[in-house]
């Protein structure tokens, strides 16, 4: 029988006690006891610790119509902060998060990306004096997240599959010996996964795509990333979707991602967002491309569908574009290619549709102290 000493019993009823005012914002001494089953000696001790650590604060009194009113608790999210940046080929977005995985602070910089040591000190610079000017101290932070467009060794710490940004091989150390907090890689379309499940935690059982500039994926079980092997599971761009079709950056031919990702439907110079534009404009090429992508992306879903059947979610930054027509447009077409005339109310959009990537690599940080507040 497993035994627990008295030191794992009080770090457990300090945990317990964080996460209960954590996710009950408001609440009294008496209500933390009652709750937790622990006696009001011991929620006063880990109270005194927990506001000596400054991670929870008193917010006034409780109303009462008899006696003393009860002092009311609640956490201190910008105790921690977690930062997220996604490293686009032109850009950066950077995020701070706070310990509920809400926004604290974005910024957006211009920032060629280059596999190299001058890029990395440029991105410090930048991280720094986002940091300076939004006041947040080392002592706050938990990490720094990369979200890259590419897939990572296991631990973050390496780029192993970099073709889009030619960065296959490059050391986090290249960035993290700059900081003295944890660095990580993170493949962008885990990050993008990461906010969806943080947003929607009542998915258990789902297929993520990732359909922005690029196409990307995830296959989620029990609520958590199956990240495969060696890290590859959920790469659905690189499925045949064409055989013999059109180039694919991967060196292969009519792989999913030159027809189901932002860049298909882009001529040279042109953004998403004038893309669209034009196509809400009338343009004629613009709406065949668009019906083109839907018929493609349909064809991948159901293909996936067939193979683990649970939600299929739809995120990336194309996710906002996607009308009611749009939706109902991929159901038809999957439910006309599908072997088993499948009800397809298992197809839905994302519920994280802005900044998705930068989110989802700083909330790891905020989910590991979480899971681990008073373990040390």
């Amino acid at each position: 029988m497993e035994t627990f000493s008295l030191t794992d019993i009080k770090k457990k009823n300090l945990s317990d006690v964080y996460h209960y005012i954590y996710s009950n914002p408001g609440c009294s001494k008496q209500a933390i006891a009652s709750a937790l089953s622990i006696s009001l000696p011991t929620v006063s001790q880990h109270l005194s610790t927990l506001l000596k650590e400054a991670l929870i604060e008193k917010c006034g009194q409780l109303s009462s119509s008899v006696g003393r009113r009860a002092m009311a608790y609640r956490t201190v999210p910008t105790a921690r902060i977690a930062i997220g940046v996604e490293i686009l080929p032109r850009n950066i977005y950077i995020v701070a998060l706070n310990l509920y995985g809400k926004k604290e602070a974005k910024e957006k910089f211009n920032l060629s990306f280059r596999p190299s040591q001058d890029y990395f000190t440029e991105l410090k610079e930048l991280i720094n004096n986002f940091l300076k000017k939004y006041n947040y101290k080392e002592e706050q932070l938990l990490g720094i997240g990369l979200g890259m467009q590419g897939l990572t060794s296991p631990d973050g710490s390496k780029m192993t599959y970099g073709k889009i940004l030619d960065c296959t091989g490059l050391s986090i150390r290249t960035f993290a010996d700059f900081f003295s907090i944890p660095c990580k890689f993170i493949h962008d379309s885990e990050c993008a996964s990461n906010s969806e499940l943080w947003e929607n935690p009542s998915v258990k059982d789902a297929i993520y795509l990732s359909i922005g500039y690029h196409l990307g994926g995830a296959i989620i079980i029990n609520g958590e990333l199956q990240n495969g092997l060696t890290g590859k599971s959920g790469t659905f761009e690189h499925m045949t979707l064409v055989p013999g079709g059109l180039d694919c950056y991967c060196g292969k031919k009519g792989c999913a991602e030159c027809y189901c990702s932002g860049n298909s439907l882009l001529e040279t110079d042109m953004d998403l967002e004038d893309f669209f534009t034009e196509k809400e404009h009338g343009n004629p090429t613009c709406q065949k491309k668009w019906e083109e992508f839907l018929r493609h992306l349909s064809m991948l879903i159901n293909n996936l569908h067939m193979v683990i059947e649970s939600t299929i979610i739809l995120g990336g930054h194309i996710t906002p574009y996607f009308s009611e027509q749009d939706i109902d447009f991929i159901k038809k077409n999957v439910l006309e290619r599908s072997t088993f005339q499948d009800d397809t109310s298992y197809i839905i959009p994302g519920k994280c549709r802005n900044d998705a990537v930068s989110i989802g690599a700083a909330l790891p940080f905020i989910k590991d102290f979480l899971a681990g507040i008073a373990s040390d």
